[in-house]
Parts: C-alpha cells; structure tokens; sequence
C-alpha cells in the first residue's frame, strides 16, 4: 500500500527498548482510570500498556508535520492513538470492578490518550487525508525511522 506524500512509516522499538518516565507512567495511569497511589495493585497494568506491541499489520507513522499515528496497512484504518489503548482501559475498569464487587459492568468507549496529562480530548479514527483534524498525540515508544 502506498503512502501519502510526506508520511514517513517508522519502525516499532522493541517494548525491551523502551522503559517509560515516571510521568508518562503517572499520565497514563490517570487516563487509564487509575489512581497512582491508591491503585498500586493494578500498576503494573499501566507500564504493560506502555509497552504493548502493535498488532500484526500496525505501523507506526509520521505526517508531514512530524505527528505520529498508526496506520493498518492490512485494513486502511488509521488512528491517532496506540491502537491497544482502549483495551487496557476496559482491562483496567474490570479490575476495578471485580475488586469493588460490581462485577459485569458494560465497558464505555472513552477519549483517547493524548500523552499531555490526565484531562483526555475527543477523537476518532481518521483516514490518511484527514490530517487536518489531527490532536495532539503522543506517547510511548521513541520511534525511529528505518
């Protein structure tokens, strides 16, 4: 599949290759619905979100004006967040409610992870063309070009 005119597809660093700040880990957290210091129980779910690979056909990418996204080159989809973001979210919500005995609770889409801190921006998923609608992302993986 080809790409557009200055998007530059990066390569994936090994979860090995990156260990996340302590402020990413604190962002993360409270985006992911946690509380550093009450939850410490379900902290390690925070650092293994960080760390989650992409799924097979996920591409790290870079628009021209140095954004990253992620893009499926298996279905076309694109996004602005890690694509395994909302599953550690719903991970983390179950946790909390089998823990507080509320058990089967339906899980709620919620605004993506946007890297700046705990307050989340509305998105969605984007083709290709529509950088101009593009938030503010980023965390995660130091990506590097190959």
């Amino acid at each position: 599949m080809d790409v557009e005119h200055g998007v530059r597809v990066l390569a994936e660093r090994p979860a090995e290759d990156f260990e996340p700040t302590e402020e990413e880990v604190k962002n993360y957290a409270e985006w992911l619905g946690l509380d550093p210091k009450e939850d410490t129980d379900l902290m390690y779910l925070v650092r293994e979100g960080l760390k989650a690979p992409l799924a097979e056909g996920w591409k790290p990418c870079t628009n021209s004006d140095n954004e990253i996204f992620y893009f499926n080159f298996h279905t076309g989809q694109s996004v602005w967040t890690h694509p395994a973001d909302e599953e550690y979210r719903n991970k983390v919500q179950e946790m909390k409610n089998a823990r507080s005995g509320k058990g089967n609770v339906q899980n709620v889409v919620h605004a993506p992870y946007n890297g700046i801190g705990h307050r989340p921006v509305l998105g969605q998923t984007f083709g290709l063309c529509d950088f101009l609608r593009r938030i503010l992302c980023c965390r995660r993986r130091r990506a590097h070009s190959h």
